[in-house]
């Protein structure tokens, strides 16, 4: 039977300038005010132009390629606007190894290089690399294709690259299954292409391949989440990984070729087909030719349904209905991947057995075709459709182009749907980002015998935040979203909040040269996850991403354990509010439960966390943390547990705390004991100490020690 947990989620966000425990930080009194200011009116100059390409196939009547135009023989137009013709070059790829070596031989020229952009750091990657060369990008969708119909297209693809392909077909290998993966970058040695494919392969790679496929556990013990706090966007996450591949590729001039291999894919509603179309314009844009293949082939549909699903009731059956709904969602699923293809420039392959057809048409579409290049003339960012038509001096040929293209729109414009689009695409690329630089840290603590609540902290530069005037009142606005995934990438926890600050100018001034807190948090089982958290200022548009490990441990009670190590320099009041911070809900579609307790409340106090464990020698030292698994003595029903600090520099003492006595259960949590200690450093010099804490249980006469790094400033 499969758990399944609802997200609880609890946000704190805190905006005292000057009480202790504040969130927005003030700057140091020695900064040189009047020198900010001017660096701030300093005016900057930006040239800005954006370089339009399209890929243009010309032939003659009977179908032959067309090689002997120049760029004086094309116009290119885009909204009845003629263009300057900037880039021109012809590519003409051999369709075939016999071509190919017909093509070499007469020149007496040397085998042709072998091209590996996987070994090749991208500063050293030559143009010519790519001159002359048909690039193929095969994707296979592992989310949405059946054991069998992967083993059909990974053999099409092996049956290309090892008895059809060239040196002159630079191939690529991605994969999605919860995440893009990219498996191998553009190369012609078909040695290691068949090795990767290989991997994908479930009659060659073994019993790996069905962990790396993410085949569902169906244990008891398995973590399943609530479908419906992750689906925080309601666009396919295929269309994504597809648009992302674009963008990657985006700076390789020539034409490229997509070959889809998947299930079909069913769509979700109007949102997707705004996901539809933002995919197909960044294919366009990067020059990408999406060729669908439905990996299912000729599919026969039962009249009663497949075995695998109960039969129809009612009288579904023998009316049609039945019979009738299986064929439209066969026609749905494939309807995306038609759309696709040919809004792309590509074809789509459905209904057949011949998977292999797919690589004839790249080949043959890719044959020789010409690359024209262009700086548009409208300058403007308003995301309108821009319509492109090529045309050529010399009658009664034919061409083939793409239609046009969506032109960029400023960030403020951008719908709340393109907006949500761009933070997922963002939370799923490997790649970071660094516009709005920050920092966090995540502890965890005893919520139940299956679960730990873990609080996530994080620190973000103010100097970094972009403010909007209105009036006398600096306003900005910032957008959070964390994702927690587990070995095999299934998602455990989101967490999404929009943060709207207004300030007095003053107020707002000190934040940008001091540092924002937020804080929220998780429910998870215990085990391996990978948390990352995105921020956006949503005024600028800058990103910031960070990612790292988390390792929830087994809280079973069984021996004496302790929550994470909380250190701190601030303690807040619970009951204080945030003046100037509004959080926007969004409704029943993202409600989150409450945790059931704050584990970092002390009392009618909270405790801040010091991210990084850095400290100014004139600062108290709060030390925090939960103790589980303690002895009870029989006679008073309560703990009997002792702490002392100590800090180590050099492996050698240099300061001790007095005893902690613990004689109590913490309140309404019998079996949990709280330690919370203060300490000044006033009398620790600068440099790097080590915190050790030694537990004692004098119940069960048992002892804990654990050591926790810090910095004195």
């Amino acid at each position: 039977m499969n758990h399944k947990i609802k997200l609880p989620v609890k946000l704190l966000i805190l905006l005292v300038c000057s009480a202790p425990g504040a969130l927005l930080s003030l700057p140091q009194a020695n900064q040189d005010q009047d020198q900010i200011a001017r660096q701030r009116e300093a005016p900057t100059y930006k040239v800005q132009s954006n370089l339009v390409v399209v890929d243009v196939t010309v032939r003659d009547k009977k179908g032959n390629p067309i090689r002997d135009l120049n760029k004086g023989d094309f116009t290119v137009y885009e909204d009845n606007v003629p263009q300057q013709i900037v880039t021109f070059s012809l590519e003409n790829i051999p369709v075939s190894r016999e071509e190919s070596v017909e093509e070499s031989a007469p020149k007496a020229q040397p085998s042709k290089p072998t091209v590996n952009f996987g070994t090749t750091p991208t500063a050293e990657r030559k143009p010519e690399e790519v001159q002359d060369k048909r690039l193929i990008i095969l994707f296979f969708d592992l989310a949405s294709l059946e054991t069998e119909d992967l083993i059909r297209s990974v053999e099409t693809a092996e049956d290309f690259v090892s008895k059809k392909s060239t040196p002159y077909d630079l191939l690529a290998i991605a994969t999605y299954s919860s995440t893009l993966q990219i498996v191998q970058d553009f190369t012609n040695d078909r040695v290691v292409l068949l090795d990767a494919l290989k991997h994908l392969n479930p009659t060659e790679a073994g019993d790996a391949t069905q962990e790396d496929l993410g085949d569902p556990d169906t244990s008891e013990d398995d973590y399943v989440p609530d479908d419906t706090q992750f689906n925080i966007f309601n666009t396919d996450r295929r269309l994504s990984s597809l648009e992302t591949l674009a963008k990657m590729y985006r700076e390789v001039p020539v034409r490229k070729s997509l070959i889809y291999f998947s299930s079909g894919i069913e769509t979700t509603g109007i949102e997707n087909q705004s996901q539809i179309r933002s995919t197909v314009d960044s294919a366009n844009r990067s020059n990408l030719s999406i060729y669908a293949v439905d990996s299912r082939g000729l599919v026969a549909l039962p009249p009663g349904g497949a075995a695998s699903k109960g039969s129809p009731r009612g009288n579904a059956l023998f009316s049609g209905m039945a019979m009738s709904r299986q064929m439209d969602n066969l026609s749905s699923s494939q309807e995306t991947l038609t759309t696709l293809a040919h809004d792309t420039g590509g074809t789509a392959f459905q209904d057949t057995n011949q998977l292999d057809l797919v690589f004839t048409k790249v080949v043959t579409d890719t044959q020789s075709y010409y690359v024209l290049g262009y700086y548009t003339s409208n300058a403007k960012e308003d995301g309108k459709f821009r319509r492109i038509r090529v045309e050529v001096n010399r009658p009664e040929l034919k061409i083939q182009y793409r239609p046009g293209y969506f032109a960029s729109k400023q960030f403020l414009k951008l719908t709340q749907t393109e907006r949500d689009r761009q933070l997922e695409e963002a939370l799923a690329v490997d790649r970071p980002f660094s516009d709005l630089p920050f920092i966090l840290d995540a502890d965890y603590f005893k919520e139940d015998a299956n679960s730990c609540v873990v609080p996530v902290s994080l620190q973000l530069a103010g100097e970094g935040v972009q403010f909007e005037e209105k009036g006398n009142r600096r306003e900005a606005q910032f957008e959070f979203l964390a994702q927690v995934t587990d070995p095999k990438g299934k998602v455990a926890g989101v967490a999404r909040d929009i943060v709207q600050v207004r300030l007095p100018v003053q107020k707002a001034e000190k934040i940008k040269a001091g540092q924002i807190l937020y804080t929220t948090g998780f429910q998870l089982r215990p085990g391996p996850y990978t948390l990352k958290f995105l921020i956006r200022d949503n005024r600028s548009g800058k990103l910031g991403s960070f990612e790292q490990p988390l390792e929830v441990p087994v809280m079973d009670g069984k021996k004496l354990q302790t929550s994470s190590i909380v250190l701190g320099s601030r303690l807040v009041d619970t009951a204080e509010t945030s003046q100037g911070v509004q959080h926007s809900g969004f409704g029943e579609r993202f409600r989150m439960l409450a945790i059931k307790s704050d584990p970092l409340k002390i009392e009618d106090k909270r405790i801040v966390p010091s991210i990084g464990n850095i400290f100014l020698s004139r600062q108290t030292l709060y030390v925090y943390f939960q103790v589980y698994g303690a002895g009870e003595d029989p006679q008073t029903k309560k703990p009997s547990l002792e702490t002392h600090l100590m800090f180590l520099k050099d492996k050698s003492k240099v300061l001790e705390s007095q005893p902690y006595q613990v004689s109590d259960w913490a309140k309404d949590e019998k079996g949990v004991a709280t330690v919370s200690m203060a300490i000044p450093l006033r009398s620790l010099k600068r440099g790097r100490y080590a915190l050790q804490i030694h537990l004692r249980d004098e119940v069960n006469d048992a002892n804990l020690f654990q050591r926790v790094p810090l910095v004195v400033d």
